[in-house]
């Protein structure tokens, strides 16, 4: 069995980055996609649905999976689900062959990212902040390089079904690999307690942070799937030209998270969200209403403004709620994926009614309700978290 810690690391930094790529790859698709399969944008935005109901759903399952198997055999099934899926997709002119196969891919993506922690957590249980911190820049860094990959495919009138057809085959690959991995259990957990359900759900604060991160993750996944589409039909641009300016996308959501990252231990998460929830209103007008390059800009600031509110949430929930931290994040991952399916759906089904220059209302609208929505609660989270760090007197 392999027990190498630098191996296991690597291999789970590949994964989740293969993870990353698989959503970075299905925006810059979606137009070949909807030619492919000749749908139109309500039946494509389906898709964005699928892959985001399948990562929110096991984002919590996985993690509940995690606890009872060993993370490393979650892992293997994660790479699996995103292999098939992905090298199979597109192979077939079936539009609900498809819908099945980007559903697997969003179920492994899933799976991958809540076991890869429970793993990573256990090979450095001293250091559990940093090297988690790093695993997600892996993963944004696989949603920057995949707009690029297609992109490149598309300007040599290549198919584009090569990217998914080589991403499938790395992943399941590492699959192998982790078959014959045996990684440390890490630290001993609660056994799952449904009651904490219970006591969540009557949390005024707890509601609040949840339909933010439902809303503000609507508006992230519905750029991030649908703004090469939008730019290529609402504002004229190619889509190796769109393309580009989701990878730009990706470049500041990644240094953006890096100055989250510093400013965290200096300042408190929920000025943070408050700074970046009141900018991304802002800059999603741009981008929406914008003409030509100034759209373009505004998609582009857009991942600056977007880049730390969810793990911003994520803190200050575990923060707020630490005794019952585990659920808690976990419900926040799970609402993250729904508000992606949701607003995506949404966002296609509008523009499919009108058309997409007024379908980008949808994203927009949920930035503005996210930022409404905290600043009404904004004092009496800003005090519970003011509490939690607040030196013990002893």
């Amino acid at each position: 069995m392999i027990q190498n810690r630098l191996l296991i690391t690597a291999a789970n930094f590949l994964a989740i980055g293969c993870m990353g790529m698989s959503f970075g790859f299905l925006g810059p698709s979606l137009p070949s996609l909807r030619d492919f399969l000749r749908v139109d944008l309500e039946s494509a935005g389906l898709f964005t649905a699928g892959i985001q109901f399948g990562y929110g759903l096991m984002g919590t399952v996985g993690g509940i999976l995690s606890d009872l198997f060993r993370g490393e055999r979650v892992l293997v099934c994660g790479c699996v689900f995103l292999g098939g899926g992905a090298f199979f997709f597109g192979l077939w002119e079936s539009y609900a062959l498809n819908l099945l196969l980007v559903t697997f891919i969003g179920i492994g993506s899933g799976l991958i990212l809540s076991s890869s922690h429970v793993v990573l957590v256990g090979l450095y249980p001293q250091r559990k902040g940093s090297i988690l911190n790093i695993h997600h820049i892996f993963s944004a860094s696989g949603s920057l390089i995949a707009p690029l990959i297609i992109g490149y495919f598309l300007s040599r009138h290549w198919r584009w079904q090569y990217g998914y057809e080589g991403l499938g085959f790395f992943v399941l690959s590492l699959a192998v690999f982790f078959t014959f991995v045996r990684a440390p259990r890490g630290e001993a957990r609660n056994r799952i307690q449904f009651s904490l359900i219970g006591r969540l759900a009557k949390q005024r604060n707890f509601i609040l942070l949840v339909l933010v991160d439902f809303l503000s993750m609507g508006t992230q996944f519905s750029v991030i799937y649908l703004s090469v589409t939008f730019l290529k039909e609402a504002k004229g641009f190619s889509v190796v030209t769109a393309s580009a300016v989701l990878s730009a996308f990706f470049v500041l959501m990644i240094l953006g998270r890096l100055v989250c990252g510093w400013l965290g231990p200096r300042t408190l998460n929920s000025r943070i969200i408050l700074i970046l929830l009141s900018s991304l209103v802002i800059i999603s007008l741009v981008g929406w209403k914008g003409h030509g390059w100034v759209s373009a800009v505004g998609i582009m600031m857009t991942g600056l403004a977007i880049s730390g509110i969810f793990p911003s949430l994520v803190a200050l929930t575990g923060e707020i709620y630490h005794d019952m931290a585990g659920t808690a994040m976990g419900f926040i991952v799970m609402m993250s994926g729904l508000g992606g399916m949701f607003f995506c759906w949404l966002t296609a089904l509008i523009s499919q009614k009108t058309d997409l220059g007024f379908g980008f209302i949808v994203p927009v609208t949920s930035a503005i309700i996210a930022f409404a929505l905290f600043l009404v609660q904004y004092r009496p989270l800003l005090q519970g978290e003011q509490e939690r760090r607040a030196p013990v007197k002893g």
